[in-house]
């Protein structure tokens, strides 16, 4: 049985990160290579046929069904070492690649490439890297170094958790096929980035 209304929600969600992904490169535009908006538009027709895809996918009811855990991974009383993580993090990996790629984009390459190796580790273990990313984000307790490793849980492989527990909704074959068009709609989409900004 399908649902359309579970399949437009998924969409609706997806294409606000997406939104966001591309707001972030928009930001570096006068860096742009002199071509780049064809590589701009292909970065984003990727990115949405990709989308539509996984919103078929969670619009479908399945024997398989792996739901997020109840508890909250962002409350108000981390959300400041959450900004602090995220502020860290982004500017470290950021400004090291920012000779190549202007930051924020850099930072984007370093998301995109670390959820490529989530994802691919994924295609293994998909399960052992569900539930290590649920581990450490919706920890129910408290503290300064529970709410860091939250957070960089977050930084480093929210992308691939949110495929990945979709996906797990799929059979053996289908669920390693999906894992595989991700990981090279990924390598896909970095590598329109590094062509957006090729002679920087």
């Amino acid at each position: 049985m399908f649902s359309f209304k579970k399949s437009r929600f998924f969409w609706l969600r997806s294409n606000f990160i997406l939104i966001l992904l591309t707001a972030l490169l928009l930001l570096n535009k006068p860096y742009w290579e002199k071509n780049a908006n064809v590589m701009f538009f292909m970065f984003v027709c990727t990115a949405e046929l990709f989308i539509i895809l996984l919103s078929l996918v969670y619009g479908f009811q399945t024997k398989k069904t792996v739901a997020r855990p109840p508890s909250r991974a962002i409350r108000k009383t981390n959300i400041p070492i959450g900004i602090f993580v995220f502020s860290i993090f982004s500017l470290f990996f950021g400004f090291a690649m920012s000779g190549d790629i202007p930051y924020p984009n850099s930072a984007l390459i370093i998301y995109l490439t670390i959820n490529m190796v989530f994802a691919f580790v994924s295609l293994f273990v998909p399960t052992l890297i569900i539930k290590l990313y649920e581990t450490n984000v919706y920890d129910e307790s408290n503290g300064l170094v529970t709410d860091f490793f939250r957070y960089v849980a977050i930084l480093v492989s929210s992308l691939n958790y949110e495929v990945q527990i979709v996906l797990a909704r799929l059979p053996f074959v289908l669920q390693r096929l999906m894992g595989v068009i991700f990981i090279a709609a990924l390598l896909w989409e970095l590598t329109m980035i590094g062509l957006i900004f090729e002679n920087n």
